[in-house]
């Protein structure tokens, strides 16, 4: 395993780095609640999504740190497995500091969408930031569907996101607000940053576009303090 983990880090780092500091935090999680990582008293003060306290305190942080936090064995298993497994192919598209930038917007825009829209609802986990790659992932394909592998690629992608988002809207405690997010949030940071190589690639109108959506949001988020109707 560890010479697994030194290997993929010299092709991934980024990818391995956010596992493994996903992977600490759970830990870290897991002793000081003494087993309990679901317990929303305990998400709250490690940081989780709570509009109340981004409302009434300015802590904006918190839509930022809820990527490296997970509620259950469950949680972080299923999300370290799809980092693990579709993070190197997102690195190696956009390369790493592009993947970077992809993985912190979609999550921060997630969880943007999930402060102005699921409020009171505490909210943990890697997902918007997944769901992000996963929308780069798709749009990389758009723009390279005469390649037959990866219009192959981008089909998987886009039907895993499907799937995803059909049974989470049949399924309690997923915070779908925040995956809806990051999907839209990743395909804006493709438009505006392009891919490994490729910065580009997209029309500077389009990208300007985007640019002035993501000043809106940030601005939609600190204005409406936490709630639209």
């Amino acid at each position: 395993m560890l010479l697994t983990l030194k290997q993929q880090f010299k092709n991934t780092p980024v990818t391995i780095s956010i596992f493994v500091l996903t992977v600490l935090v759970f830990f870290a999680e897991f002793l000081i609640g003494r087993g309990q990582t679901d317990n929303g008293s305990l998400l709250v003060a490690f940081g989780a999504k709570w509009g109340p306290y981004i409302k009434v305190y300015d802590q904006y942080w918190r839509l930022v740190t809820p990527l490296f936090l997970h509620a259950g064995v469950m949680h972080i298993l299923t999300n370290m497995l799809t980092l693990w497994f579709i993070g190197p192919i997102a690195e190696e598209t956009f390369g790493s500091r592009k993947f970077l930038g992809l993985y912190l917007f979609g999550g921060i825009v997630g969880n943007i969408m999930s402060y102005l829209f699921a409020p009171l609802t505490v909210s943990v986990g890697a997902s918007s930031a997944l769901f992000g790659m996963f929308g780069g992932l798709i749009l990389y394909a758009v723009q390279f569907k005469h390649d037959s592998r990866i219009r192959a690629q981008g089909t998987m992608m886009g039907l895993f996101v499907v799937l995803n988002l059909m049974s989470g809207f049949f399924s309690t405690g997923i915070d779908m607000w925040g995956h809806i997010g990051g999907l839209i949030g990743g395909m804006m940071f493709a438009v505006m940053f392009g891919f490994y190589g490729r910065s580009g690639k997209y029309p500077m109108a389009w990208r300007l576009t985007m640019g002035v959506v993501t000043v809106l949001i940030l601005a939609l988020a600190l204005i409406a303090k936490g709630g639209v109707s």
